[in-house]
């Protein structure tokens, strides 16, 4: 009886206990590698999904992603442990002299460095900015919160970045591309809705010193190199007949290699230092939950009958057809649900883009994968900004001493032109 069950019970049912488990204080990805074991028996493929899911580990787009967010996490670990994230705040806080320039250019910068809680890192700096306290405490809550994750829609340090682009197929460089206009979007609703109620300028501000350009690009350089490197590899590398998919992630862990060169150049000290990351949970945590994102994903997949292509996503595609149950629908609540339950990411990527992409079939158009991308995430993006056990949103509060519904107040409506944004720009890839 269990295995007649709807396909979309299964999977959901799956979906909802990986995030209930979750709540409960378990490691998402030990969650979803829990649930994607349960989900190959309940489907029906039986001990030949288990072997399905773990034979897919062994895909080199897969071992791939798991060496790119390790030195990912390794890279972001040496910018802090050498100082030199530190050096780079410094020279442009006393370079810059607007107010509300500050404000919000100092939690974005720091917003380039990914690091759990980074919005506790830079809330001390936006409150040295407002020193003489003309600002509400939930009023900088809202600008530090919102300004710190402007770049997370493309940003290539972000693990749910990097997952995206596995996930959707799409290369490094067309993938940019499509996701920078969130960052205008976010940029400018954060100006209007946030931003403008704040004095340009601060009375009795020093006059703003000259940019030490060295202690500026000690951050920007190595940043810098691994874009470069990463986007110009994924361009090229399918030229000489290297699969898409794999030239984007190999082109990854050129650049991180590449730049972490320039890093601990002149500098064996930090190295030792920046490994002690082998030693803490959210490193490993980060590891198994690649490894359950991907064995969820590979029992989505998994033939269940050895005579016909039948899968999971196949019988679902048909159920909803059945009962009339708009596809768009699905691909945009399962992704803010995650968002919202989650609060990272990672998360809402890892619990929805396999199913998402599912949905959709293989070898589908270009344009067609665009825009399902651009959509997942711009719904999973804005029930992560909203969520409430985001960690981000919970120290900024704990640390300007606001509640949660204050901040809310100012971060409502940015967050809804988002989700505008993601409407009009998925409507238009999907068009064109």
């Amino acid at each position: 009886m269990l295995i007649n069950i709807p396909a979309f019970v299964k999977v959901g049912g799956a979906f909802l206990g990986m995030l209930a488990l979750y709540q409960f204080g378990m490691p998402l990805g030990f969650s979803i590698l829990i649930w994607a074991a349960l989900l190959a028996l309940w489907s029906g493929a039986g001990l030949a999904g288990l072997h399905y899911q773990a034979s897919s580990f062994l895909m080199p787009q897969n071992y791939l992603l798991i060496a790119a967010i390790f030195l990912l996490l390794f890279f972001t670990e040496a910018l802090s442990a050498t100082g030199k994230m530190k050096r780079t705040i410094d020279a442009l806080t006393e370079w810059f002299s607007s107010k509300r320039l500050l404000l919000s250019g100092l939690p974005a910068l720091v917003g380039l460095l990914p690091m759990p809680g980074g919005a506790l890192f830079s809330a001390p700096l936006v409150a040295s900015v407002d020193a003489h306290q003309e600002i509400t405490p939930a009023h900088k809550a809202a600008i530090n919160y919102w300004f710190r994750h402007i770049w997370e829609y493309w940003w290539p340090l972000y693990p749910g970045v990097l997952l995206s682009v596995r996930y959707s197929g799409l290369p490094l460089a067309i993938f940019f591309l499509v996701q920078m206009p969130f960052t205008f979007a976010a940029i400018l609703g954060g100006y209007f809705f946030i931003l403008r109620g704040v004095k340009k300028e601060t009375a009795g501000r020093p006059q703003a010193a000259r940019l030490d350009i060295q202690s500026a690009g000690s951050t920007l350089i190595p940043i810098g190199l691994l874009v470069i490197v990463s986007i110009v590899g994924s361009m090229l590398l399918p030229r000489i007949g290297v699969d898409t998919e794999l030239a984007s992630l190999a082109a990854m862990i050129v650049g991180l290699v590449m730049g972490l060169a320039v890093i601990f150049n002149g500098n064996g000290v930090a190295f030792k230092t920046s490994l002690h990351m082998l030693r803490t949970k959210n490193t490993w945590f980060m590891m198994v939950l690649i490894l359950g994102i991907q064995a969820f994903s590979g029992i989505l997949k998994c033939p269940l009958h050895k005579a016909a292509a039948l899968t999971l996503v196949s019988q679902m595609q048909n159920e909803f057809m059945a009962m009339g149950i708009p596809i768009l629908f699905v691909m945009a609540i399962i992704p803010f649900i995650s968002g919202a339950v989650t609060g990272v990411a990672f998360g809402f990527v890892g619990a929805s883009f396999p199913i998402v992409f599912a949905l959709i079939g293989h070898n589908q158009p270009l344009h067609i994968v665009i825009a399902t991308t651009v959509f997942a995430y711009g719904c999973g993006y804005v029930g992560m900004i909203l969520s409430p056990v985001h960690v981000c949103l919970v120290v900024t509060n704990e640390y300007f001493k606001t509640g949660l519904f204050s901040t809310y107040r100012y971060i409502v409506v940015p967050a809804l032109i988002v989700f505008a944004t993601c409407l009009v720009m998925s409507s238009l890839y999907y068009l064109f």
